[in-house]
């Protein structure tokens, strides 16, 4: 999936610079961007001071009292009005030029009202684009503020100020910064006619927000260390995090580091790390170059867009996730695009020249080397981009029946989503639960032949083992299948296969959870015990075991606290008693001497 986004953003971004090869098609792009972000600026808004707050036909749940626009995350929603803006301010500087420009026309004497009337909204034509832009930008701003969002409102003041040292290097163009701080005073007094208290009261809790996100970047710092070449691969950050997870944060499930640098480095390496700056220094100095040679105000002023609305992105990403979410970077990248064009339109005085250069290969053979690995690449990612949407459709269908009736997944809608989309380990893991689930129904038959309950069984430790061989970052899955192995240790060959299998896939278990998540200890000082009941005390093994037990039950015991501890506490001491009825024993297993 990482791979088709990556591709999709890669053709999108070159099909659009091709595309944008004139001044109006430019023109056009910008304005459809402005439009857009005035109407979500303007949605949200409405929605949030109604007072009945809804997105689109579904009421709103998160973020109540902020504004949203269409998303759900205000941070998101936030970030696409810095970047929006960015690309407001930089073109109303270009809409000033071409006003300064217009060449006056003749006086109207002697001309009828209807030909006045005509020649004046002519006339005016840029007058009406400039005040647009100026008044997108004022809402556009408004929205920025009242989504409450701390860091795009630090972001965009970063991508303002990156957008006035870029124009102070160009002389004629330095007044362009009195068009933005005009813009954003305007914002500013509107903002505080209607009020900035709840905006402004978040900052007050900023130091400590700051801090947890800091402990989110620096726990996967320490995911990174440990797989610093080539990361634990795109997309793998939610599997992978929780072993690095503090105690604080275990009881959160968390998918993204709120740090965009520090997540890029934990899952791509310092490979993938490097090919990404790479890629973006290229284009900062291919854009920089021709941009210093330009001299026609519409190319540098929108070639000043760019710089700003990266500057801005990466200040919001070092303390959020903007760059993961699909409609931000599309965004982010057409902005790049615009820019791009920009700065290669050269403008004559009867025609338009794109500078963009174009490499002819003909079709054989260097042509077709280059076209049908492409052409591969594309098929290959529709395709699988297509078995995954299938599949998805039908693990879907499977969880609407299942709130529908209020019963477990249906086992063969499951079956069809493994079907189409073999690969996926979420898949075969709700498989094998939901194969549990048909276990647990048959074993309340006392006639169900055993033959048969064996090969249930085969099933659904195949449908586990798959899941942990497309995921083993999944520490669940491992503990789930050490649990599956114990259903055969009745069997003659239990000591030599099922007893280590499920002994490895636990401590697989434990290496992948780390030290931070008091549930999964419970649960692996469980196993532990009941594992020393197969072994007598005088087997080196015996010790061994009640010593993990231990370990996990006081690992738990240190990380709960208040009423939850007490809880726990309790269910330990009486699965211990089960199996040992000893006081004394119960307390050197607790620590309680």
């Amino acid at each position: 999936m990482s791979i088709v986004r990556l591709t999709v953003y890669s053709l999108f971004f070159i099909g659009f610079t091709r595309m944008l090869n004139s001044q109006k098609r430019i023109d056009l792009a910008v304005l459809l961007i402005l439009l857009t972000g005035c109407f979500e600026a303007l949605y949200g808004m409405v929605q949030t001071f109604s007072g009945n707050e809804h997105i689109w036909w579904v009421k709103k749940i998160y973020y109540r009292g902020d504004v949203t626009g269409t998303y759900v995350n205000r941070n998101h929603f936030a970030g696409l009005m810095e970047i929006i803006i960015m690309l407001a301010a930089v073109y109303a500087g270009a809409v000033a030029e071409k006003r300064k420009k217009r060449v006056p026309g003749f006086a109207n004497h002697g001309m009828g009202w209807r030909q006045r009337l005509s020649r004046t909204l002519r006339g005016e034509q840029r007058f009406n684009k400039g005040l647009f832009v100026l008044f997108s930008g004022v809402v556009m701003g408004l929205g920025l503020l009242f989504s409450a969002s701390r860091g795009a409102m630090l972001g965009a003041a970063g991508g303002l100020f990156c957008m006035s040292l870029v124009l102070i290097l160009r002389k004629g163009h330095r007044k362009k910064g009195f068009i933005v701080l005009f813009l954003f005073l305007i914002t500013a007094g509107y903002a505080l006619r209607m009020g900035v208290e709840q905006p402004l009261e978040r900052f007050k809790t900023f130091d400590a927000t700051f801090e947890v996100r800091t402990r989110y970047a620096e726990r996967a710092f320490q995911l990174f260390e440990d797989y610093a070449i080539a990361g634990v691969g795109v997309g793998n950050f939610r599997h992978a995090y929780p072993k690095y997870q503090a105690p604080q944060d275990t009881k959160s499930s968390i998918d993204h580091a709120h740090n965009d640098w520090v997540q890029l480095l934990a899952e791509a390496g310092i490979v993938g790390f490097a090919i990404f700056a790479v890629g973006i220094c290229y284009y900062l100095f291919y854009t920089i170059r021709l941009w210093a040679k330009r001299h026609d105000p519409f190319a540098v002023s929108l070639g000043a867009a760019p710089f700003a609305a990266m500057a801005a992105i990466a200040i919001h990403s070092y303390s959020d996730f903007n760059l993961h979410y699909m409609t931000n970077s599309l965004m982010l990248l057409a902005v790049m695009a615009i820019g791009f064009s920009a700065v290669h339109l050269e403008k004559h005085h009867n025609y338009e020249k794109s500078l963009f250069q174009y490499r002819v290969l003909l079709l054989r053979p260097k042509g077709l080397m280059l076209l049908v690995p492409l052409l591969a690449l594309i098929v290959w990612s529709a395709i699988w981009a297509s078995r995954h949407f299938i599949g998805e459709t039908h693990r879907e269908a499977a969880r609407s029946q299942a709130s529908k009736d209020r019963s477990p997944l249906p086992l063969q809608e499951i079956e069809k989503a493994v079907a189409w989309d073999p690969w996926n380990a979420e898949y075969r893991w709700l498989l094998g639960l939901q194969q549990r689930e048909t276990r647990s129904t048959m074993l309340r038959n006392p006639d169900w032949p055993d033959q048969e309950r064996k090969e249930l069984q085969a099933e659904l430790i195949q449908a586990l083992e798959q899941a942990v061989k497309l995921n083993p970052l999944r520490e669940e899955h491992h503990l789930r299948l050490a649990w599956e192995y114990t259903f055969f240790w009745g069997e003659p060959d239990a000591g030599t296969r099922w007893m280590r299998a499920a002994d490895l896939s636990m401590e697989r278990a434990a290496y992948f959870a780390g030290t931070n998540n008091p549930y999964l200890h419970v649960m692996m000082g469980d196993y532990w015990l009941m594992r020393s009941k197969t072994l007598l005390p005088g087997n080196p093994m015996w010790e061994m075991t009640l010593a993990k037990a231990r370990w996990h039950y006081q690992a738990n015991l240190s990380i709960e606290a208040g009423r939850d501890r007490e809880r726990i506490k309790k269910e330990i001491v009486a699965n211990i008693w089960v199996h040992y009825p000893d006081q004394e024993f119960v307390n050197r297993i607790i620590g309680e001497y």
